[in-house]
């Protein structure tokens, strides 16, 4: 019996360990519900059986849309595919060329990199010339940009731009509204890398500590 006891209890934490492990979209099989990729002609046309259709990305730039009016603000939202194709380009009132190309970039290089276009941000901070080093491969170090993954595969990318600075807050912000928009359409996301510019800027590193050259690259569009 406590054999029994223990074989069951083993095989309930193996369980939640991988109830826990799939619990995001990150994980999985490979195998896209139809809901969110291209089927039928538009599929066969491109010999493309992944890319994400145009309806899931609408209902990204909806979702995202919303919480910025609930925020009264506005943001862009673009949407691309795996080639980088772009599915999608939306920008509410008020929204311009520098916002709208900021936004394009940071959806780029969250597909280019396969990661949240955070990745670049915090190594920015750690080492002020990764801006001028991922520029040359036409990527940003802005945060904003995440790729799209269901079931284990990548989809897509949203990079999600525009937000002004003084409309930022703890719980509401530029990669927060791409994080929040894929929630809300694909399902639950990893949670968010930290923020270390934003550390930094709490906790200054003291004078003369010789931490090197301090540079958070382009500020966010």
């Amino acid at each position: 019996m406590r054999f029994q006891k223990t074989m069951m209890c083993a095989a309930a934490l193996t369980f939640a360990a991988g109830a826990a492990f799939a619990a995001t979209s990150y994980e999985g099989n490979g195998q896209v519900p139809e809901q969110f990729r291209l089927t039928g002609k538009a599929a066969a046309r491109l010999h493309d059986h992944i890319s994400i259709n145009l309806a899931t990305a609408e209902k990204l730039a909806a979702a995202c849309e919303a919480i910025a009016r609930k925020n009264n603000s506005q943001v862009v939202v673009v949407v691309l595919d795996p080639q980088g194709l772009p599915v999608l380009l939306r920008r509410m009132d008020g929204e311009g060329h520098i916002q709208v190309t900021a936004t394009q970039q940071k959806a780029l290089t969250a597909l280019r990199t396969r990661a949240p276009s955070r990745v670049l941000n915090n190594r920015n901070v750690q080492d002020p010339f990764t801006n001028q080093n991922m520029s040359g491969y036409g990527l940003t170090t802005q945060e904003g940009g995440l790729p799209i993954i269901v079931n284990g595969q990548l989809i897509g990318a949203i990079g999600v731009g525009g937000i002004p600075p003084a409309e930022r807050n703890a719980t509401y912000g530029e990669e927060m509204c791409a994080r929040d928009a894929l929630e809300a359409v694909i399902g639950p996301q990893p949670a968010l890398l930290p923020d270390l510019a934003a550390q930094r800027r709490a906790n200054p590193p003291a004078a003369g500590g010789g931490a090197g050259r301090a540079g958070n690259g382009a500020p966010n569009q």
